[in-house]
C-alpha cells in the first residue's frame, strides 16, 4: 500500500481502511437493550449471551493465527464478511436465547477471521513509513463501531424493530464485502515459492490495495 502521494488520495485510503474496520465488528457493538424483554429472560443472561461472540472471536482469532500462512487474505475476508451477515440475519429469528447464543458466537468466528486477516494484509503490504497510519486507520474504524453502532442499533430497533435491526446489520456486513472486493487487490497466501517467495524476502509483497488516487 503506497501512502505516499496527493492528501486527498491519502485521505481517501484512510478513510477506506477505517471503513472497512467498522463495517467488520459493528455487530460486536450493536445494542442490544430490548432482547430480555423479547425472550422473557433475566437481563444478565441476555447479557451473557450478547457477550457470547467474544468466545467466536478468542477461537477464530487462535485458528486463524496458525492457518493464515496458507490463508488467501483477499478470499477469507470476503468470505468472512459475507458469511458474518448469515448469523447476522438469522438473529432476527432466533427462537430462543440458546439459538441466539449460538448465532452470537458464529458471529464472533466471522468477524475475528475478517479482523485478523485484515490486519494480516496491511502488515504485509505496507511499507514501513505507510504502516503507521494503515493501522491507526484501522484501529479508529474498529472503535468508532463502538459508539456509532450502538447508537445506530439503537435508532434503528426505536423506529422500525428489533428484527429490522438485524436485518440492517447483516446489509452492513455484505457492504463492508463489496468495499473489499473493489479495494483490496488479489493476495497470496504466506507460504509461496519461487518468484512470490523471493519478492516477499525482498521487500515487495505482491499483495497491495488499490485505492483510487
Amino acid at each position: 500500500m503506497e501512502m505516499q502521494g496527493q492528501p486527498s488520495g491519502v485521505l481517501l485510503r484512510t478513510i477506506v481502511i477505517g471503513l472497512t474496520a467498522f463495517l467488520t465488528v459493528a455487530d460486536l457493538f450493536a445494542t442490544f437493550f430490548r432482547l430480555w424483554r423479547a425472550y422473557n429472560v433475566m437481563p444478565a443472561a441476555m447479557g451473557f449471551a450478547v457477550n457470547s461472540s467474544t468466545m467466536g472471536m478468542a477461537v477464530a482469532g487462535l485458528v486463524v493465527s496458525l492457518f493464515s500462512q496458507h490463508i488467501n487474505r483477499r478470499l477469507g475476508i470476503l468470505i468472512s464478511l459475507c458469511s458474518l451477515s448469515i448469523p447476522t440475519a438469522l438473529l432476527a429469528i432466533a427462537p430462543d436465547l440458546t439459538t441466539f447464543t449460538a448465532l452470537r458466537i458464529i458471529q464472533g468466528l466471522c468477524m475475528a477471521s475478517a479482523f485478523t486477516l485484515t490486519l494480516a494484509y496491511l502488515g504485509e503490504g505496507c511499507s514501513a513509513a505507510d504502516a503507521g497510519g494503515a493501522f491507526a486507520a484501522y484501529i479508529t474504524g474498529n472503535i468508532a463501531s463502538n459508539l456509532i453502532g450502538r447508537l445506530v442499533s439503537a435508532a434503528v430497533a426505536d423506529h422500525l424493530g428489533l428484527a429490522s435491526n438485524f436485518y440492517f446489520f447483516a446489509a452492513l456486513n455484505l457492504a463492508g464485502a463489496v468495499l473489499v472486493y473493489y479495494t483490496v487487490a488479489q493476495s497470496f497466501p504466506m507460504m509461496q515459492t519461487g518468484p512470490v517467495r523471493s519478492a516477499r524476502r525482498a521487500g515487495f509483497p505482491p499483495s497491495r490495495v488499490r485505492f483510487p488516487d
